[in-house]
């Protein structure tokens, strides 16, 4: 089995791979000081739970854009599984060619999506992943890195918001039935949530038309991470949502090396 660490800022997404099944997948909370230990104990709890056993992982692929957890989590592959990790980075052959200006900035999950979306969509593609920070980024159809763009996350957003504005009650992350909301509730929900899917609109449009004219190519849109599901249904651009994105990508980049 394979299992694939996505190690993001607000969460670390694992997922066991057994063969071209998903057969399980976990997230926690993402702590910044945890040591190798402290993870393995995290999933040792939870391979207990689902039936499985450290015995039972033949390799490890990790994508983190979190520097302090790289080497904890690369230790506790070695350490735990007896195994040298695969730890994707601008260094690795990831089969795309990167032309960002430096191709060291671009973060190990931007690269993940990107090679996941391209193989899906066989052809050029764009990718919008609603995580910690909302990231666009574009594939040509050659497999090209193209860039894209970054903005504050929802989250983020939303608890800069609570923070200055004392009066403001924190609500849930839902969308209302309509943007003339006539409660401070709603009212929050619509800015929040129809103000993200905005901004996803704009971002997505002029990554596909700076594709379409630079490249001649008309993009395949997709979408993933946590808040995906929410603001997906409002961008019309998005045509189908890939929840596991990035963890198919490490197995991709996984067996790629094999």
């Amino acid at each position: 089995m394979l299992l694939a660490l996505d190690i993001g800022n607000t969460n670390l997404t694992a997922g066991l791979w057994d063969g071209a099944d998903l057969a399980a997948q976990w997230r926690y909370a993402t702590r910044r000081d945890a040591t190798s230990d402290e993870l393995a104990a995290n999933f040792y709890a939870s391979f207990q739970t689902g039936g499985f056993s450290f015995g039972d992982v033949a390799g490890v692929a990790i994508s983190s854009v979190v520097p302090s957890l790289t080497p904890q989590s690369a230790r506790f592959s070695r350490d735990y599984f007896g195994i040298e990790p695969l730890v994707v980075s601008h260094e690795l052959d990831l089969g795309l060619k990167n032309i960002y200006d430096d191709p060291r900035a671009v973060g190990a999950d931007r690269l993940v999506n990107g090679l996941a979306a391209w193989k899906k969509a066989g052809g050029a593609v764009v990718v919008a992943d609603f995580g910690t920070a909302t990231t666009v980024d574009a594939v040509s159809a050659d497999g090209t890195y193209l860039g894209g763009g970054i903005a504050p996350g929802i989250g983020i957003s939303t608890d800069a918001l609570f923070r200055a504005a004392a009066k403001l009650p924190r609500v849930e992350l839902v969308a209302p039935t309509r943007a003339l909301a006539r409660n401070t509730a709603e009212s929050i929900q619509a800015g929040l949530v129809f103000g993200y899917a905005g901004l996803t609109k704009e971002l997505i449009s002029r990554c596909a038309a700076d594709i379409e004219s630079d490249w001649g190519q008309k993009p395949a849109i997709y979408a993933t991470g946590g808040l995906a599901e929410l603001i997906a249904p409002l961008v019309p651009q998005i045509e189908r949502v890939e929840a596991n994105l990035t963890l198919e990508g490490l197995k991709l980049i996984w067996e790629m090396r094999q």
